[in-house]
């Protein structure tokens, strides 16, 4: 009578504990760790502000150029600087020491004709807004109004 063997083999084990050790110490503390989690956030609202100000200027030909203001620690549309966040779009980091805001192409003001297209340096070149805390990550605007993360 043969007798039949069921179960793992001792390689098998010895691999399966290694990857689970890898896992461990590489991609498990992601889960733990709050750090540039706020930075993606930011970028995500920042990039819905930039499109949003882009196809206002496409739908109202006649308003003249649509805008949005670019300071260190905020972006804003209108002339309120975030004073009434129901009413104007504006996002403002909770804690602004944690996230700086850095242009490339413009000064402040980032503007967009009836075509989405900038009007600032921009229309040169690639402008670049980066959100810098735990991590860096840059917006940029092409001269021809494609706006995405980069």
């Amino acid at each position: 009578m043969k007798l039949q063997h069921r179960g793992f083999t001792l390689i098998e084990l010895i691999v399966v504990l290694v990857l689970i050790g890898v896992l461990a110490v590489s991609v498990v503390p992601r889960f733990f760790d709050a750090s540039g989690t706020s930075e993606y956030l930011y970028r995500d609202q920042a990039l819905n502000i930039l499109r949003r100000v882009q196809i206002q200027a496409m739908q109202c030909t006649d308003c003249g150029s649509q805008g949005v203001i670019v300071q260190s620690d905020r972006i804003f549309s209108g002339t309120n600087a975030c004073l009434n966040d129901a009413t104007h779009l504006c996002i403002a980091p909770q804690d602004s020491s944690t996230i700086t805001l850095t242009k490339t192409g413009f000064n402040i003001q980032l503007n967009f004709d009836s075509n989405g297209r900038p009007l600032s340096n921009c229309a040169t070149g690639t402008c670049r807004i980066t959100i810098q805390g735990a991590v860096a990550l840059p917006i940029c605007i092409e001269a021809e109004g494609y706006i995405h993360p980069c």
